[in-house]
């Protein structure tokens, strides 16, 4: 039997609606860390270094990873800083949101979003944890569609937006050079002002240990070998733009399950191609 258009239409709503309402009950069982729940853990951490930052603290432990660890460069705890006047539940929930707009820009829709959340368990476990993953998903699907200044900030969170940059050379070459220029002017001030940061941050890289235990993927491949593919597959995105999220993905220096939340960028609505000799410009979608 065939299903109309508005009966089609009325079944993703509802799986949309299901998707919401599992992802609500799922956030308010888990509850946040530190304050009565045990979820939201990586918010969590930018929290505590965005406290860090402001009372001009240490931001780093070198002695490993423990809750609250920070990993990023003290220019993103620096930007969050003033966020850390907020309470700590305000705060994650507020970057839960963020993170729900990034897989709205991804997906392309709030119903689609629903279904995301519905069909993909890595999604929940990313807004449940409140990474920067669904983030770099929006990052990713914007990339797809030829904007490129976002790469650059994106880039102070996590260095693994540089796969995009082959594909966006091609597509939007001053919009990278410009969020290139941006990211690059703001570190540059960091290093200036906080240089005693930079050089913990250098040693924290260069000393802890990863972390052995947790929900992880691709643990059997080395990351050399994964940063190796996702360079081929950045360059094969120039053609083939949907390989762009699993490059991105497998730049990530350690592959979480719920950073496979990026993933979801995969099915990001891409604008329609001009075919014939005398194309005719698409109508706005």
């Amino acid at each position: 039997m065939l299903i109309s258009e508005r009966g089609r239409r009325l079944i993703l709503v509802s799986l949309a609606v299901v998707g919401y309402l599992l992802l609500g009950r799922i956030l308010l069982v888990e509850g946040i860390a530190e304050a009565g729940g045990i979820g939201g853990i990586d918010a969590n951490a930018y929290w505590s270094a965005a406290g860090h930052a402001l009372r001009g603290e240490p931001l780093y432990d070198v002695g490993g990873f423990a809750f609250r660890t920070y990993q990023y460069p003290p220019v993103f705890a620096q930007a969050l800083a003033p966020a850390a006047l907020l309470p700590l539940p305000v705060f994650v929930w507020a970057w839960r949101a963020i993170e729900l707009v990034g897989l709205r820009i991804a997906t392309g829709g709030w119903v689609r979003t629903g279904i995301a959340i519905l069909i993909f368990p890595p999604v929940i476990a990313e807004l449940d944890a409140g990474n920067v993953h669904l983030i770099m998903a929006g990052v990713t699907a914007l990339a797809m569609r030829g904007i490129a200044w976002p790469v650059g900030p994106a880039f102070l969170a996590k260095f693994s937006s540089w796969p995009l940059a082959p594909m966006l050379w091609r597509r939007d070459r001053r919009g990278l050079l410009i969020g290139i220029a941006g990211t690059a002017a703001a570190t540059a001030v960091s290093i200036v002002l906080t240089p005693d940061a930079w050089r913990a941050y250098l040693a924290f890289l260069a000393s802890h240990p990863l972390p052995a235990e947790g929900s992880k993927v691709l643990t059997d491949v080395p990351l050399a070998w994964r940063l190796g593919v996702a360079a081929l597959m950045g360059l094969a995105a120039t053609r083939w733009t949907r390989l762009a999220p699993i490059a991105v993905t497998l730049a990530y220096p350690i592959v979480w399950v719920a950073a496979l939340s990026t993933l979801v960028a995969i099915a990001t609505p891409l604008p329609r191609e001009p075919e014939g000799p005398n194309p005719q410009p698409s109508p706005p979608q």
